[in-house]
């Protein structure tokens, strides 16, 4: 099933907009691949939404409080 920005899954709700829509988009082409299931896609998308956004320094400037506390 194609996720739209207004139509997706409820384990994207809590991620950042620009994280979500990246996750979108990338599970959008996973699924239509054809070769993998729903939940791992939607797990698959989500990790390399993340990982998109965290290589453009967006999650620094999302999460600037939770990653100083890390370190």
């Amino acid at each position: 099933m194609p996720w739209t920005r207004t139509d997706y899954p409820n384990s994207l709700k809590n991620l950042p907009q620009v994280v979500r829509n990246k996750a979108i988009e990338i599970a959008n082409a996973l699924f239509k691949k054809g070769n993998m299931e729903e939940g791992r896609i939607i797990a698959t998308a989500i990790s390399h939404a993340k990982t998109w956004a965290n290589n453009r320094g967006l999650i620094t400037k999302m999460f600037p409080k939770k990653l100083k506390n890390k370190k």
